[in-house]
């Protein structure tokens, strides 16, 4: 009976415990689901950012234009393995640049574990800036 009695009273105590929770709550976000009716506007915003599918056809029908097509995806892949080659190749080079078509690009190591690399349009001026983390050896 002594040993039944610790028992007892553990299940008293635990079953006098008051627990409260409360219900989960979910509220869309998406007017068309039930949400804010305000989010509509800022929805479609991000839509037509993300859509930018305007028509027209991408695949070219004609046999030489996709011939075209082909050949200058090849030669970019080509000049791209080539400069990335000479940024994280074997004998990587701290600095460097290049020209392809009407764009610049030149590249630097920053610090042991950045590199930068900017793109630059010959004809505009226009300039994106790139920073990569370096491969650590």
């Amino acid at each position: 009976m002594k040993a039944f009695l610790p028992f007892l009273l553990s299940c008293v105590v635990f079953s006098a415990t008051v627990t409260q929770a409360q219900d989960l709550v979910h509220q869309p976000i998406n007017p068309s689901f039930g949400g804010d009716s305000f989010n509509s506007a800022h929805l479609l915003g991000l839509a037509d950012i993300q859509n930018q599918y305007d028509g027209v056809n991408f695949q070219p029908t004609d046999p030489i234009d996709a011939f075209a097509a082909s050949i200058e995806r090849r030669i970019l892949g080509e000049v791209s393995r080539q400069i990335s080659d000479r940024i994280f190749g074997e004998e990587a080079q701290e600095s460097g640049e290049f020209t392809v078509g009407d764009t610049k690009i030149a590249f630097a190591r920053e610090g042991l574990d950045q590199i930068g690399i900017q793109l630059i349009d010959i004809e505009t001026g226009a300039e994106t800036e790139l920073l990569i983390p370096a491969p650590a050896f």
